[in-house]
């Protein structure tokens, strides 16, 4: 996923459009090193609404009835849904079953904005499955 962020040139007081240079950012998934605890989920929900409920964040834990099989699925701007699972990271359409029963679908959850630039699941990922990168 990507996403522009101004960077401050150093300089005081006002500043015309050309004091701001442009960088992207975006997340990289490593899924084999998710070892689903859902942390993700929560700390994106928590910073959306200040509750922890993870039917609202863009990140969702993906299971399958299949015994340890799981990865992630990030609701993104610029490439739609991204499914990061064992056998790879891809774009596409939402995954059926996804988030588990009764959890609202990634496509009607806001797009992750990646926390204003400081995206809060790379900090807490305790296995450093997600990545931010510019």
């Amino acid at each position: 996923m990507h996403l522009l962020r101004q960077v401050h040139d150093g300089h005081l007081g006002q500043h015309s459009l050309n004091s701001w240079e442009w960088e992207t950012l975006r997340l990289d998934f490593e899924p084999l090193k998710c070892i689903a605890c859902g942390l993700c989920e929560t700390v994106c929900s928590l910073r959306r609404d200040s509750v922890l409920t993870p039917m609202t964040s863009s990140i969702i834990l993906h299971v399958e009835d299949k015994a340890n099989y799981f990865g992630l699925v990030l609701k993104t701007r610029s490439e739609g849904v991204v499914m990061a699972r064992p056998e790879g990271v891809t774009s596409g359409q939402q995954p059926a079953g996804s988030g588990g029963p009764g959890a609202k679908p990634i496509l009607l959850r806001e797009q992750c904005d990646l926390c204003g630039g400081d995206p809060r699941c790379v900090r807490i990922c305790p296995t450093k499955c997600i990545k931010a990168v510019d």
